[in-house]
């Protein structure tokens, strides 16, 4: 079929609204690709256009390849999503030896160990060369990571636990995961142009460049193409593979999207309740019925239950949105990391299926919450400086909720979250529906909140 002329325009538009380079895009409906093709380009050098087949890192979309590995292990008896972690890694430890214990791959794969971001892949990212070259290497030094909050209490992103999940995945299966994620996914699904090693994006022929502009940080590597900064992503990022270390094409997440659609005969070899099981909150939102699942965030649209993940790496942005009751998906990737795909991709969704949530992706998400609508007074504990791994963040009362000034956690420029008070010490994002919540210590005061898996310290 192919896109519509609102489907260009809606790309095309957005592009050329948030000055990024190129995208790459694919529809699926009916278990069908009914549109995919590439907008702008994906090499500004060389003018070299992005296409359905071109290659980005999809970033953090790989999490649900590694809750998809975790259930088909758990379906043949291998893996016990509640049994400690400890039982098939021995040597895992953190720095607190009683919560360590209390470490399972259910929690790791719904983000509330406790654990969030312990700065183990900042490292991995940011130094020329991996501090950490094995993922057995890498579980070793989380005996020093401390926890931001009680084992089960918060919700905050952790990469360091999806990664320990991915080196269980390949000690209980005996294969490592690079074989395993190739022989009972990729495989299968049909998904020729993927890879699970980060130097075949680099090396491949038909593959974008990771783009930014005035200011990269670490991440410059010193090379422009025109005006946009080339940024510089580490060749070595297998330690990482199962949080975000697969490299693929539109083409193939689509094809990826059917399978995880398809509940009756699906090539994942899942059945429809583990598939089910993923796609559902594990851990809520506070009482809006959204929340994440296994390896993927969960909305809802009136009473249709919307899944998906993003993924962002410097220079990268990406999307998966799918509607499984319908079987419907948007994939996008962009080659600007400060540029969200996630509102692409709503904009597409609404044109295949109807409106999602709302007429345009500057309004506000329209979750609810029965949660009593806070006054300042109330929102006065939560008000003031928090110091994270990037600066200064200012939270200040605002209608309903708290505003959060912050400088970006990766390259782009500071941003400003609205967000809607949705439980106690629970907040969520107006415009991505992302959860924040406040952590007390013993005494009862508020001492951290928790974005994106960093914790940010009260000055």
């Amino acid at each position: 079929m192919g896109f519509t002329p609102e489907q260009e325009s809606i790309v095309n538009d957005f592009i050329g609204e948030h000055d990024i380079p190129g995208a790459a895009v694919a529809i699926v409906h009916g278990s069908e690709i009914i549109a995919e093709g590439g907008f702008g380009v994906a090499d500004v050098s060389k003018e070299a256009p992005a296409t359905e087949h071109t290659i980005w890192p999809i970033c953090s979309i790989t999490k649900s390849f590694t809750g998809v590995s975790a259930m088909q292990l758990v379906e043949s008896g291998k893996l016990r999503l509640d049994e400690p972690v400890q039982t098939y890694l021995p040597g895992f430890r953190l720095k607190d030896e009683a919560a360590s214990r209390l470490m399972t791959t259910r929690l790791f794969l719904r983000h509330n160990s406790g654990l969030g971001r312990t700065g183990h892949q900042d490292r991995a990212r940011e130094e020329a060369v991996n501090p950490y070259p094995t993922r057995k290497s890498l579980i070793a030094a989380l005996d020093s990571a401390e926890l931001q909050s009680a084992p089960g209490e918060a919700f905050s992103y952790c990469n360091e636990g999806f990664a320990t999940v991915g080196h269980t995945i390949e000690t209980v299966a005996g294969v490592p995961l690079e074989e395993y994620f190739t022989k009972n996914i990729l495989d299968p699904v049909g998904m020729s142009d993927t890879s699970i090693d980060f130097m075949d994006w680099k090396n491949g022929a038909d593959r974008t460049y990771a783009y930014s502009r005035d200011d990269a940080g670490a991440f410059d590597s010193g090379e422009r193409h025109g005006d946009y900064i080339v940024v510089r992503l580490n060749d070595d990022y297998q330690t990482f593979l199962s949080t975000g270390g697969i490299v693929s094409s539109v083409h193939d997440l689509a094809l990826y999207q059917i399978a995880s659609m398809a509940y009756e005969d699906s090539p994942l070899g899942l059945t429809a309740g583990s598939l089910d099981h993923m796609q559902s909150v594990q851990f809520p939102f506070g009482d809006t019925g959204w929340g994440y699942g296994l390896g993927y965030w969960v909305f809802w649209s009136g009473s249709t239950r919307v899944v998906g993940h993003s993924g962002g790496l410097p220079g990268i942005s990406t999307y998966s949105m799918m509607i499984p009751s319908e079987k419907t998906g948007v994939v996008v990737f962009t080659n600007r990391g400060d540029r969200k795909a996630f509102f692409l991709a709503e904009e597409l969704m609404n044109t295949v299926r109807g409106q999602v949530w709302r007429d345009s992706t500057s309004e506000p998400l329209p979750y609810e919450t029965r949660y009593p609508t806070p006054s300042a007074d109330d929102l006065a504990e939560y008000t003031g400086s928090y110091e994270f791994r990037a600066g200064t963040a200012d939270v200040e009362a605002g209608e309903g909720g708290v505003v959060i000034k912050t400088p970006s956690r990766l390259d782009g420029p500071p941003v400003s979250i609205t967000t809607t008070q949705v439980g106690p010490d629970s907040f969520m994002s107006k415009d991505q529906g992302m959860s924040i919540p406040f952590v007390r210590d013993e005494s009862g005061r508020v001492v951290r909140f928790l974005n994106g898996g960093y914790a940010y310290e009260r000055v």
